[in-house]
């Protein structure tokens, strides 16, 4: 068997407690465990064809370890011990800049900083018809606002991702953490009007060309919307696309984070604009 790839990387935490070598300890363990999942699922993602794994507990086909923090600092030494055969046939060096192009645009995108894929195989996912980057998004809130915890204590912390003779490849701050507080307003809105632009009937996720909004929004289906609900969907993107318009009505509630930026559309109910 070929021996694993490796990706190293550092985790830094910078100002308050930090510059002394020290967190506190319930802090740091929940924002070691943030990043653990969000590290899990990116990594299993980039070696499953764009598999979003929800719970970030195992990578399949890869390891990921944690090394002893460096005397006099707060940062840790992260390893990736990459063992699928994709490493193997494309390089370790491939598979590092992958890697790295989808954790920003996954992570940029979820905490709204600005971020396009640089790499063919990550601009492959982001060209798919799945909604890809949505579901992502959703899986990588609650790690990356556990990752966030010692910043809850003290707003002049940051946390940043260090990649070895690179430099910084994301940074959390007081502002990402209002990125992935998020909230589900209570009330549902009804007439919702525009058209899917991406979706596959076999994910609760998609995209939705919001007419007054003038502007796409993420979308997730609830258990209410029934099957012929979710063929209104597929009809709507056909006739989108081919320039016939395919205008849908949608009931939907907002998730939205603490600094007001829509996240995403709770879907429970769709049907044609002209009922």
């Amino acid at each position: 068997m070929a021996s694993p790839k490796i990706i190293k990387f550092k985790i830094s935490y910078h100002h308050g407690d930090a510059n002394d070598g020290r967190l506190d300890m319930y802090d740091a363990s929940v924002s070691l465990q943030g990043f653990a999942k969000a590290l899990s699922i990116t990594t299993h993602a980039l070696l499953n064809e764009g598999e979003v794994k929800k719970h970030g507990n195992k990578v399949s086909g890869a390891k990921i370890y944690i090394h002893p923090s460096r005397k006099g600092s707060f940062e840790e030494l992260i390893a990736i011990a990459v063992e699928h055969p994709i490493a193997t046939s494309i390089g370790t060096s491939i598979v590092a800049n992958v890697f790295y192009d989808l954790l920003k645009w996954t992570w940029s995108k979820t905490l709204e900083l600005d971020y396009s894929p640089e790499t063919p195989h990550v601009k492959r996912l982001d060209e798919r018809i799945e909604p890809f980057i949505g579901e992502m998004e959703e899986a990588l809130e609650i790690p990356l606002e556990q990752a966030h915890k010692p910043i809850k204590q003290c707003e002049d912390m940051a946390i940043v991702i260090k990649r070895q003779q690179v430099g910084n490849v994301i940074r959390l701050d007081a502002q990402t953490l209002k990125s992935v507080s998020i909230r589900t307003n209570p009330n549902l809105e009804t007439g919702i009007v525009g058209n899917v632009t991406r979706y596959n009937i076999l994910s609760p996720f998609g995209r939705f060309y919001d007419d007054e909004l003038e502007r796409t929004v993420s979308f997730k289906l609830e258990d209410e919307v029934t099957s012929a609900q979710k063929q209104l969907l597929t009809w709507s993107m056909h006739h989108a696309q081919n320039g016939n318009g395919g205008k849908i009505k949608l009931n939907v509630k907002r998730v939205t984070s603490a600094k007001g930026v829509l996240k995403r559309y709770l879907v429970y109910k769709v049907e044609s604009a002209e009922s």
